[in-house]
């Protein structure tokens, strides 16, 4: 059985084969990306394909699935904040511009962090966003985050920084 939370409205499940070309389709859209690192499509595809190579990993990359259509939406993930401690785990993810503004982002937030407090080692989540990303900070303040203020991050960006503490 592989990976899969459920909302009302969302499947946050691993990665099958057919979700390549929507997956890179999407991190390759300019205004989905303007805030992400930059990747080639090859480089997103070996990131899908790392995340399928392992469908039941704690920490992984998924695919984030409308419930009512079934359409690939975006994707979202769990990793380690700092690599080898396992205690802070980093929230991240992507949604495709016509799933903005419509409450999807925050439920598949709220549902990951719930996870990620299943597992007993996690004391926080936390996330990184681009200091401009207005949207993805709204997110976040509407899932439970609070924002900590800036963090140097990934090559030297200085990024907003926000924390969710274990209850």
């Amino acid at each position: 059985m592989s990976f899969s939370l459920e909302s009302p409205r969302l499947i946050i499940r691993a990665f099958i084969p057919a979700d390549e070309a929507p997956y890179v389709n999407i991190h390759m859209d300019p205004v989905v990306n303007v805030y992400l690192p930059v990747r080639s499509a090859e480089q997103y595809s070996e990131l899908l394909q790392q995340s399928m190579a392992q469908p039941d990993a704690a920490l992984n990359r998924w695919a984030i699935i409308e419930r009512e259509t079934g359409n690939f939406m975006g994707s979202c993930l769990l990793r380690e904040f700092n690599v080898g401690d396992d205690t802070v785990i980093e929230l991240g993810y992507s949604l495709a511009t016509p799933y903005w503004g419509k409450g999807y982002a925050t439920e598949m937030a709220k549902l990951v962090v719930d996870y990620a407090f299943t597992m007993p080692q996690t004391q926080k989540v936390v996330a990184v966003t681009d200091q401009k990303n207005k949207g993805s900070q709204t997110v976040l303040l509407k899932s439970g985050f609070s924002y900590q203020g800036l963090v140097d991050r990934y090559e030297g960006l200085t990024l907003s920084y926000f924390e969710y503490p274990k209850k």
